[in-house]
């Protein structure tokens, strides 16, 4: 199994958010940092876009929470420093443009903890990859 070779670290800032404060959080930090960046994962050489289009998935239309919203700042970073994991299948009632997701493993360290996270990015019949990312929860 890869080791992370690096685990970024951030600090919470977004304490007694509600959803959709974090929401708008999240969507204005991708719009003015985020927008229109590449990143190359070093475990797969693949360049990774950072679309509006990912940018308002990942602020509106998916679960929010704070530990979500706080990877924001460092997006780049977990998305440059995943370990890919799988690949999984377009669903049916998706766009034919997507071929599929591959999947990665990450992880971060948010207020001195361990994070592990998931991130699903979407390859497309143009040769383009776009990102999802999703906190592990444990219930």
């Amino acid at each position: 199994m890869k080791q992370f070779e690096y685990v970024p670290e951030i600090t919470s800032e977004l304490n007694d958010k509600t959803k959709m404060e974090l929401r708008k959080y999240v969507l204005e930090y991708y719009k003015s940092k985020l927008k229109g960046k590449e990143v190359v994962n070093k475990d797969t050489g693949i360049t990774i876009h950072f679309s509006m289009t990912s940018g308002r998935k990942t602020a509106m239309g998916e679960a929010m929470y704070q530990k979500k919203a706080e990877m924001i700042r460092i997006l780049p970073e977990l998305v440059e420093n995943a370990i890919y994991n799988n690949f999984g299948k377009r669903k049916p009632d998706e766009s034919q443009e997507i071929i599929g997701y591959l999947n990665f493993k990450g992880r971060c360290k948010l207020d001195g903890k361990i994070e592990n996270i998931r991130i699903a990015v979407q390859f497309q019949k143009s040769a383009k990859f776009y990102y999802n990312i999703e906190i592990n929860m444990i219930k």
